[in-house]
């Protein structure tokens, strides 16, 4: 198999797996769940939440929550300046424009699909919370998944975005985690 078929069977099936999110899964419920979701993991909300650990561990004098804020912050940063990079010179569109079949939503977006950042930010916070406590790796984990799957869901990301915005995003945070601890 060559490698330009290789590539269009890969899209092909990450069509028919973006569809089957976008198009066949319909339920009212996730419409309402995943628009308002799906906003938890852009830059007010998760900076939002990096700055509040950071600040509440250092009111409260408690180590791990600062500890999470402080490397909460630098997973987003590092992994949020990678996104920005990536995004420009990939310069993929967005499924809306693109596929002619699909749901779209009323969420805001920019030009570039890959990779999602918002689920980049998701996994750096969710990560970074995981490694912190082990009671944090369920919740962090379900939260972060969830927003990749809103973005998919509500037609703004394909499925490789997500998977490598997931990918960066633990990255991130294990990289500052081995960093600190070094």
């Amino acid at each position: 198999m060559t490698l330009s078929a290789l590539t269009k069977n890969l899209a092909a099936c990450e069509k028919k797996l973006f569809l089957l999110f976008n198009n066949r899964m319909r339920c009212r419920l996730l419409d309402g769940l995943f628009a308002r979701l799906t906003h938890s993991g852009g830059a007010p909300i998760t900076i939002t939440m990096a700055m509040g650990a950071l600040v509440a561990g250092l009111a409260t004098k408690q180590q791990l929550i600062t500890d999470i804020g402080i490397r909460s912050s630098a997973s987003l940063l590092g992994s949020f300046a990678l996104v920005h990079v990536i995004k420009r010179l990939v310069n993929r569109p967005r499924p809306a424009l693109k596929l002619s079949e699909i749901r779209v939503f009323d969420v805001p977006i920019c030009a570039y699909s890959f990779p999602s950042g918002h689920t980049t930010a998701s996994f750096a916070i969710a990560i970074t919370c995981a490694l912190a406590h082990p009671l944090l790796v369920l919740p962090s984990v379900v939260w972060a998944g969830s927003v990749g799957m809103s973005r998919i869901y509500l037609g703004v990301h394909y499925p490789s975005d997500v998977l490598v915005g997931g990918i960066i995003g633990t990255a991130a945070a294990v990289l500052v985690q081995a960093h600190i601890l070094a």
